[in-house]
Order: C-alpha cells, then sequence, then structure tokens
C-alpha cells in the first residue's frame, strides 16, 4: 500500500494511523475452493450476505486460510464513472491493460 493508511472511529476524524507495511489493498479477481467458498456464503444466508464488502469477505469469516499474491495497480476494478473515464482513456491511447 503506498497510500497514508488511517483508521477512523466515526467517519469524520482520524483515530489512528495504520502501518502502511501491514496493510494491503484486495484486487479481483479472487480464486477459492469452490465447496469450501460456497459453503462459507450459505452460512451467511438469509441476511449476512447482504452486509458483505467483497469476495473475500465470507472467506476470511469462515477461517478459509487465504493466500496474497502480489497484484498489480493496472488492475483496476470500473465501479466508478471516474474509474471508467480511466479506461475509456487508456483504451483510447491504445495502452494494454496487461
Amino acid at each position: 500500500m503506498k497510500d497514508t493508511v488511517y483508521f477512523s472511529e466515526d467517519g469524520m476524524r482520524i483515530s489512528s494511523l495504520l502501518e502502511r507495511s501491514r496493510v494491503f489493498a484486495g484486487q479481483a479477481p479472487e480464486l477459492f475452493v469452490l465447496g469450501k467458498y460456497y459453503e462459507a456464503n450459505r452460512q451467511l444466508l438469509p441476511d449476512s450476505i447482504y452486509k458483505i464488502n467483497g469476495s473475500t469477505e465470507p472467506a476470511v469469516m469462515a477461517g478459509m486460510d487465504i493466500a496474497m499474491i502480489l497484484g498489480d495497480e493496472r488492475n483496476f476494478k470500473i465501479t466508478t464513472a471516474a474509474d471508467l473515464e480511466r479506461f475509456q482513456e487508456i483504451v483510447q491511447k491504445g495502452g494494454c491493460m496487461i
């Protein structure tokens, strides 16, 4: 993680700093053992599944052993209009995502 990372209790003020060397950003796609991952998600039904923030969260909550591999900043998820614009600029410039 190259950004400075903060923790906030209330979302308005910084409560503490997080150690950058121990904080990691997740990237898609993820890979899981299907049966174990299915069961981890099934255990969250019917209501808790809607509180999940990312694909890895059910696996972590179920105690699955999750290994991390090095990612790439060029691998980004298109979630916002700004993400889409960034992608369109890369394509228009003839850039390659790989």
